[in-house]
């Protein structure tokens, strides 16, 4: 295949399958782009860590968890297209700017964030053009690309090529090389490291200002210009962020196709949104079933999710429980971090 229709299957596979997923996420409301493709990553990396690991503990090949996960992927935009046409067809109906008693804002674009649109795109450029070589890739890509050369999963180790006697307990809950192994797989054989250094950068450093701009949504909402300020703003806080090798700006400029700089760098800040608008809000922004996945999502990519995840909901769970004092609320929060209580039971009783 030639390398620019292995791009456009990426584009496909990582920007427009998310979004329509998302789609189907909020198949009952009207969202905007962002939040779709925020909450169809959300919902897929959840189903993505479930997968893996029903596939890595019975020992099956990455063939076979490319063809679930692009089939469950397949259908579920399938029904975010068939979600959005209804939606499309009820709002036409209805009137523009309403659906399910939600009334979406029109900010525009102003002159700030077309200037904050410019500082990210070129950053993009960037990260897509030139990359950090990282010895962690000697594991992260060096497991996606075993997984893709053997058709396993952790079954070999990247470093020696030996099989597993015993699977490395420090990674194998959190398998997020096996969602590159399967990325490279759907984008027509594109190899792990083009994916890790090329493709992931443009998609996941993109995705964090998605965050970003939510939080603008809500500082200043309906603020266009204020709104273009705050992008300005973290994008020159992320461009200059190389004081220390270890705060998560640095994570996402330079190495955002790991698992752990993904977490830093999107997935943290975005759980840290979801509590702030679920948690503590009386009638949430968001479902709590989204808080719920985004729980298992972080699993996914580190470790260190396993445990920050349930570590920052909790915390906005008390806050929650002074602020309503509200039992059902807190059984709620407690049921979202469900995902990383497994995991952590998981890994004292088996590892």
């Amino acid at each position: 295949m030639g390398f620019i229709f292995k791009g456009i299957l990426a584009v496909i596979w990582l920007l427009v399958v998310p979004c329509l997923a998302g789609g189907f996420y909020f198949r009952r409301e009207k969202r905007t782009c962002g939040e779709y493709l925020l909450a169809g990553y959300t919902l897929l990396f959840a189903i993505t860590e479930l997968l893996s690991l029903t596939m890595i503990f019975t020992k099956q090949p990455l063939h076979l968890l490319t063809v679930t996960y692009g089939a469950v992927a397949g259908v579920l935009a399938f029904l975010g297209v068939w979600s959005l046409y209804k939606k499309r067809q009820k709002e036409t109906g209805e009137g523009a700017g309403t659906y399910c008693g939600r009334r979406i804002e029109a900010t525009g674009i102003s002159p700030e964030l077309v200037v904050a649109g410019i500082l990210i795109l070129f950053q993009l450029v960037v990260v897509v053009l030139y990359a950090h070589m990282d010895e962690d890739d000697a594991f992260y890509v060096g497991t996606a690309t075993t997984a893709v050369e053997t058709d396993s999963l952790y079954a070999y180790n990247p470093y020696t090529g030996a099989a597993y006697n015993v699977l490395p307990s420090r990674y194998i809950l959190s398998p997020f090389p096996a969602f590159l192994a399967v990325t490279s797989r759907l984008c027509g054989g594109l190899h792990p490291a083009i994916v890790a250094h090329t493709v992931f950068p443009a998609v996941f450093v993109f995705l964090a200002y998605v965050v970003l701009f939510q939080y603008s949504r809500i500082f200043f909402k309906g603020k266009a210009g204020e709104q273009g300020i705050f992008m300005i703003l973290c994008a020159v806080i992320l461009w200059f962020c190389g004081y220390s090798v270890y705060n998560s700006e640095i994570f996402t400029m330079g190495r955002i196709w790991q698992g752990k700089a993904v977490l830093a760098g999107v997935f943290l800040p975005f759980l840290f949104l979801l509590c702030m608008e679920i948690f503590m809000q009386e009638k949430p922004e968001y479902p709590w079933s989204l808080a719920f996945l985004a729980n298992g999502a972080c699993c996914l990519f580190s470790s260190m999710g396993i445990m920050l995840a349930p570590l920052l909901m909790g915390v906005f769970a008390l806050l929650s429980l002074v602020k309503f004092r509200d039992g059902r609320r807190f059984l709620k929060s407690v049921v979202c971090c469900l995902p990383s209580l497994i995991l952590g039971v998981v890994y004292i009783l088996v590892f």
